[in-house]
């Protein structure tokens, strides 16, 4: 038989699992995951349309350079097309020119793009920016509503952790350490009475009997089979 102080132990941290759940369901801390997750995306958007706008300005910088010194070649193309009699270095000097031209209509579509990128960048940064201090707002207004809610029940957190350390003393190591380990993957209750000798008291998934009777030879409990609790036999 499982220890009366292992069972009421046992009993208690079912208290504070629901303790917890309920906590998790309460709707500000809902509302407070929710604002966390807005406002890290808002401030994650924020930092990537700073650093496009950081390139931007740098693409803008080249590609102005990029039309100084193409309209610089123009010019000295234009003055040598004035001082040229030769029919054959007119033509080579005008495609040389229309080239240069081409290549300056390019930069300066390139212009225009980035300059559009970045009006539509500072549209996006004065919204996120407008954005992110109401979520931020909501945020802290969720969190203390939550921890109000959260220090409604430290009392009886409090109270149950203190029984709890009493009722260990009296447990047997080996027993607490088998429920300790069951109980860290997330399975509760972990210590369930034999039903009719054959059913597990948590899942109710019937075993044979002779396992049953095999498992329990020499110890006081023995393992499902199928989810995995600690199953005793009552008195």
């Amino acid at each position: 038989m499982i220890q009366q102080e292992m069972l009421t132990y046992q009993q208690l941290d079912g208290e504070l699992n629901r303790i917890e759940r309920e906590l998790k369901k309460n709707e500000n801390f809902v509302k407070r995951r929710q604002y966390k997750a807005a406002s890290q995306e808002c401030e994650e958007s924020i930092a990537r349309l700073d650093a496009r706008a950081s390139e931007l300005k740098i693409q803008l910088a080249q590609a102005q350079q990029t039309v100084q010194k193409i309209t610089e070649v123009i010019e000295e193309h234009s003055k040598e097309i004035g001082n040229l009699q030769d029919v054959d270095e007119l033509n080579y000097m005008n495609k040389k020119l229309n080239e240069q031209i081409s290549e300056l209509n390019n930069a300066d579509k390139e212009i225009r793009r980035i300059l559009r990128e970045g009006e539509e960048i500072a549209q996006a940064f004065e919204e996120a920016s407008a954005k992110l201090p109401r979520l931020v707002a909501g945020y802290r207004k969720s969190d203390e509503e939550f921890n109000k809610a959260a220090a409604d029940v430290k009392p009886r957190v409090a109270e149950i952790r203190a029984r709890q350390a009493e009722l260990k003393k009296a447990i047997d190591e080996n027993i607490f350490n088998i429920y300790k380990k069951v109980a860290d993957g997330g399975l509760y209750p972990v210590f369930v009475p034999l039903e009719d000798g054959t059913r597990c008291g948590g899942c109710r998934m019937e075993m044979p009997k002779a396992a049953v009777d095999a498992q329990f030879a020499g110890k006081p409990y023995m393992r499902c089979e199928h989810c995995g609790r600690i199953i005793f036999k009552k008195e």
